[in-house]
């Protein structure tokens, strides 16, 4: 069984997922920067993340219920942000003196999980490796070979020298530093989520795109409903994206302060507001410092915060889809019910805003779901026959505060699909947001196939077909 170049594009565009936000040009988000091999081996090996396997029942009953729903948000937010001790404990200004114990240095679970650079590089070893006979045959790695991937790709430090690992430990001088090691990409994904990509390659390869349509029956209903796939991901499968903002003093004068409250809300689900988009263009900018905001400090000094942030778990069937976003009025709105466990994690993470979704219908037939003050007043702006969350940091553009995650997610592998998600009502009702299929060609995953759009990085496309163009010449008989 031969794959050529054109089954290669499947596991090269890993590095985007773009989904359906529309982007603005934004100068304070420039300067992306992912985990390199250096901050790799500080940081250590990508942690998995701890998933709650619910079943069917629950998920009826996240659907039919705001307050367990956002329970749930909650959790997952706080599954992802667990801090872990990360593998170099650099000495930095506010470490004990040596004569004391060394202040133990972590990052939260998410900032370990791989970039798109790191699954490129895992995907050359791992094929190379496989040897000629088993590239040809479509032969899958053990679950043995992909542990043993992943051991590699902790510890070596690629191109550079054990003198610049150590010169790269010695800039750290603070917590945004240490932190700093998990760089600024925008997409990572869990090591649940690699898994499956590398391990089922051979699968993905043979699955055909272009012939994919909103008609297309899955492989199975009931136990698979995917194309590309040869199973569904499993439990520990997780995605996050995030957007940063550039704020050291140098750039920019603080954060932006969206409002997240009813009044507004109301205005950009009606389409009255910045044609039912979100736009930063005239947004308040309030000081943020790292006790304000998640804050990093890059190799280069250049420093920036955290603003937004999607986190998508296969913990149910159809995924849970949490976002959250930075508040100058954190405990208002999508604030207001914030528990303890968040809490516990200290500054800044209390002044983050969070909604979820985990159905397509809005089933709780309280537009307030339960709630009093001004979370209620927010979850009734925005009630209706489908559900909504939408991040304005992360979906900026027209019609985008109109959407919620799943409905965009669920055309994900079908690249004929995106265009007019949110605008042609025709064809997708309620701007996306309403279930029109009954196969989900790549698991809700837009990672696996995106459409070209102009923020995209092609890199991993460029770099694997090419790779897989040369395998292809020299294991010819």
């Amino acid at each position: 069984m031969r794959f050529g170049p054109a089954a290669a594009c499947l596991l090269g565009v890993l590095g985007v997922a773009a989904g359906c936000a529309l982007n603005e040009t934004d100068e304070a988000t420039e300067g992306e920067s992912e985990i390199r091999e250096l901050e790799r081996r500080a940081v250590g090996p990508a942690r998995d993340y701890p998933a709650v396997r619910y079943t069917d029942a629950d998920a009826e009953r996240y659907a039919k219920s705001k307050k367990a729903r956002r329970e749930l948000g909650w959790q997952v937010l706080a599954r992802a942000l667990q801090p872990v001790r990360i593998a170099a404990q650099p000495e930095t200004s506010s470490t004990p003196a040596p004569t004391r114990p060394v202040a133990e240095r972590t990052l939260p679970l998410f900032r370990t999980w791989f970039g798109g650079d790191e699954i490129e590089r895992m995907f050359a070893k791992m094929y190379h490796d496989l040897g000629k006979d088993r590239r040809l045959a479509g032969d899958a790695p053990t679950d043995r070979e992909i542990d043993a991937i992943f051991d590699w790709n902790a510890k070596a430090l690629g191109p550079s020298s054990e003198a610049e690992y150590f010169a790269r430990l010695a800039q750290i001088d603070s917590q945004q530093g240490v932190d700093g090691l998990g760089g600024n990409g925008r997409v990572a994904y869990s090591p649940g989520y690699v898994k499956h990509i590398l391990g089922d390659y051979p699968t993905i390869a043979s699955c055909k795109l272009d012939e994919l349509t909103v008609e297309t029956p899955p492989k199975s209903e009931e136990t698979n409903f995917t194309n590309c796939f040869s199973r569904e991901f499993d439990a520990d499968a997780a995605v996050i994206k995030a957007s940063w903002r550039r704020n050291d003093g140098l750039v920019t004068a603080g954060l932006p302060a969206l409002d997240t409250g009813a009044e507004s809300l109301s205005k950009r689900v009606s389409g009255e507001l910045d044609k039912g988009g979100w736009s930063l263009r005239g947004v308040p900018m309030k000081p943020a410092g790292p006790e304000d905001a998640y804050s990093v400090t890059l190799s280069d000094q250049t420093g920036y915060s955290l603003v937004g942030l999607h986190i998508m778990t296969k913990e149910l069937r159809h995924w849970v889809w949490v976002t959250v976003w930075w508040s100058d009025t954190p405990d208002e709105d999508f604030g207001q019910d914030r528990p303890d466990e968040i809490k516990a994690l200290g500054a800044p993470w209390s002044n983050y805003k969070m909604c979820v979704v985990t159905d397509f219908e809005e089933k709780d037939e309280d537009p307030r779901g339960g709630f009093e003050g001004s979370l209620g007043d927010a979850l009734a702006a925005v009630h209706g026959k489908t559900t909504w969350c939408s991040n304005g940091f992360i979906e900026k553009g027209e019609h985008n505060a109109q959407t919620n995650c799943i409905g965009c997610h669920q055309h994900a592998g079908d690249i004929h699909a995106l265009d007019g998600v949110l605008t042609d009502e025709s064809k997708f009702p309620f701007s996306g947001r309403s279930q029109i299929r009954t196969g989900f060609p790549a698991d809700y995953s837009w990672a696996l196939a995106t459409p070209a759009s102009p923020d995209q990085k092609d890199r991993l496309y460029d770099v694997v077909v090419n790779r897989m163009k040369v395998y292809a010449r020299e294991d010819s008989p």
